[in-house]
């Protein structure tokens, strides 16, 4: 499966770890070129002020510094050429009219916080993310073809559609296709969200990915390779990666008319006044160098606030977003749920005791490889029962379980089970039934020697004080909430409204959630899509914000996200919204400082009170304030 501009390989994986390594590696020549910048100025300075180096040196050296200001001068020349007026142009403006009166250490300190504030940025906002490279490390190279001569493993790329493919216990399903033979549990909630494994007998779809828990399957394919669901899934990624706008610069739509003015005041200054030192130090002071800054530095203060409390928000861009958001839509299973069954309810019948239904059903599950099964385990464990092995134990896919043990036949499973057994259901047992699973509970009839002894619910279950959460979500001014899932209507009803939740959808696969997120964009709302599992990756990346469960979720859908949540609080989900609030308003309150430092510069500098190191300075200090007023947002707290 070869693809793209990012080339994508299938055996080596390729492509995302080049590129990772290439950013990384450009991260660490930005600190190396700052360092060089301001090792240059420092010298300088030194030098000249002791006298121990000739002049000509020590202006060599801040020349040197102001040519390493090259990647300036490129943005200005960029956005010249596309017609339009940024800071870098500002900026190469003022170093041009620096050098050419002889303040070359005025220009090289300019540079450095230019620099220093633009690589900062860059830093932030350039996260590398590896979700495809998880994606595609899901799919099996290989591939075990049924031919004439026997069994045959084949490179994946090399099935072909009508190919028999056998999956054996504890493997990943190479190919989308149709069950011809065999019986298993197959869990596929990489791919559909199901919370459970789901039963696959002959004429059953598969999906390539999913894993296969129980027992051996032969499948025909339908698709193969980029046909596949999993591989769609990958190619949804990319797409919707690439829609994602970068984060609009403040300062640079600022100075489309602050430069003008600038220049203007500038020439009027040296017109009314003959000095051209003074009309250079206008635009040394007017260099919008906090402005630049204004930005990057709230952003660091919003994520490290963000970090210490395990929420980790990956660039820039999102902390902007995130304060528009008017809309979060969750998954289920995995993020409102548990994701792992759970016995619920134990339910007596025919004068029973429920110690014994439960230890009757232990001994016919103990060799079972069922999740229902191992749900039953550990509820056994937690009552402190040890149950005996069966003597016999007979699985029956998709019905449950018969086993004997001391002269008695048990049985456990479906009503389906005990009718074919010709063990009695009453009406009102089968009421109760009805109840349960309308609850979104699956519901094991327990049987002994030819009488029904109890029922067994067993569900994924509702996270702990979810509802409160929710309610905080709507305080917060959420226009909608909603749910999705792959789980049936029943299962996701349940959970919906247990959670006060109206708006759900539910047997979605991933392009189906996609398109669900894809819609409410569509219709104006600014979007967080909440997931843990692979099948959330799509979705994650068409939101406007994909926010990743951490604990429980999978390494694809935490690099596809935009906030990695490091454990399972959607408490988070609350303050993470109303953290990137506050840094909004403090990006806001720094532009406004950096506008107040400016004024009061130029004023000085058109009065003749500044040279262009006092007006380089006096930039410094407006970069303090804005550095000083971000760092209050490592201290927020929104209780």
């Amino acid at each position: 499966m070869k693809k793209s501009k990012e080339g994508i390989c299938q055996n080596d994986v390729c492509m995302v770890g080049t590129k990772q390594k290439i950013k990384m590696s450009q991260n660490t020549k930005n600190v190396i070129h700052l360092s060089v910048v301001g090792l240059l100025l420092l010298i300088s300075w030194l030098f000249g002020k002791m006298s121990i180096l000739p002049l000509r040196l020590v202006d060599a050296l801040s020349l040197l510094a102001v040519f390493l200001g090259y990647p300036i001068y490129i943005k200005a020349a960029t956005s010249l050429i596309k017609g339009k007026i940024g800071v870098p142009l500002f900026v190469t403006i003022a170093e041009i009219a620096s050098v050419a009166i002889g303040e070359y250490l005025a220009a090289g300190t300019v540079v450095f916080i230019i620099l220093a504030g633009s690589y900062l940025e860059d830093f932030i906002i350039d996260r590398t993310r590896g979700a495809i490279k998880k994606l595609i490390e899901m799919m099996p190279l290989t591939a075990r073809v049924l031919k004439e001569g026997g069994e045959l493993v084949v490179d994946v790329k090399q099935v072909g559609i009508g190919d028999i493919v056998l999956v054996k216990p504890g493997e990943k399903i190479p190919v989308d296709g149709k069950v011809v033979s065999g019986y298993s549990a197959v869990d596929q909630s990489s791919i559909t969200g199901e919370s459970m494994p789901v039963d696959k007998v002959p004429g059953n779809a598969v999906f390539a990915g999913t894993l296969n828990q129980s027992g051996a399957l032969k499948i025909k394919t339908d698709k193969v390779a980029d046909d596949t669901t999993l591989a769609h899934m990958i190619h949804l990624v990319e797409e919707a990666q690439e829609k994602k706008a970068p984060i609009q610069n403040i300062a640079d739509h600022f100075t489309t008319y602050f430069l003008p003015a600038i220049l203007i005041l500038s020439g009027a200054v040296y017109i009314f006044s003959g000095s051209l030192v003074r009309a250079v130090t206008i635009l040394l002071v007017a260099c919008p160098c906090a402005l630049a800054l204004a930005v990057p530095i709230a952003v660091v203060g919003a994520i490290g606030n963000a970090g210490r409390r395990g929420i980790l928000i990956k660039g820039g861009t999102f902390v902007e977003r995130l304060q528009n958001v008017d809309t979060v839509v969750f998954d289920k299973t995995g993020t409102l749920t548990y994701g792992k069954p759970k016995v619920t309810d134990i339910i007596p019948c025919n004068n029973s005791k429920l110690e014994d239904v439960l230890e009757t059903a232990a001994i016919a599950e103990k060799f079972s490889e069922h999740p229902l099964a191992r749900a039953i385990m550990v509820k056994a464990k937690e009552s402190g029962i040890e149950s005996p092995d069966p003597d016999r134990f007979e699985a029956t896919v998709g019905k449950g379980v018969i086993a004997q043990h001391g002269g008695q036949t048990i049985l456990i499973g479906t009503v389906e089970l005990m009718e074919e057994k010709e063990i009695a259901v009453s009406g009102k047992h089968l009421t109760t039934i009805k109840s349960l699973e309308n609850k979104g509970a699956t519901v094991l009839l327990v049987a002994s020697d030819s009488k029904l002894i109890g029922l067994i619910a067993v569900r994924d279950v509702v996270k702990d004080g979810l509802s409160e959460e929710i309610a905080n979500l709507r305080s917060l001014g959420m226009k909608r909430i909603a749910m999705l899932s792959g789980d049936n209507r029943i299962v996701s009803e349940a959970v919906a409204n247990s959670l006060g939740i109206k708006e759900f959808a539910s047997g979605l696969l991933p392009e189906e959630k996609v398109s669900y997120v894809d819609r409410l964009k569509k219709e104006g709302h600014v979007v967080v899509m909440v997931g843990d599992g692979v099948n959330d990756a799509p979705a994650l990346a068409c939101a406007d914000i994909g926010m990743a469960m951490g604990t429980a979720g999978t390494d694809v859908a935490i690099e596809t996200a935009d906030v990695a949540l490091l454990g399972d609080e959607l408490s988070k989900v609350r303050y993470t919204i109303s953290l990137s609030r506050k840094a909004f308003q403090k990006m806001r309150a720094n532009i406004v400082f950096a506008i107040i430092w400016n004024v009061i510069g130029l004023s000085l500098a058109s009065l003749g009170y500044l040279t262009p190191i006092l007006a380089a300075i006096l930039q410094e200090a407006g970069c303090i304030s804005v550095v000083i007023n971000s760092s209050l947002l490592l201290f927020y707290s929104d209780h």
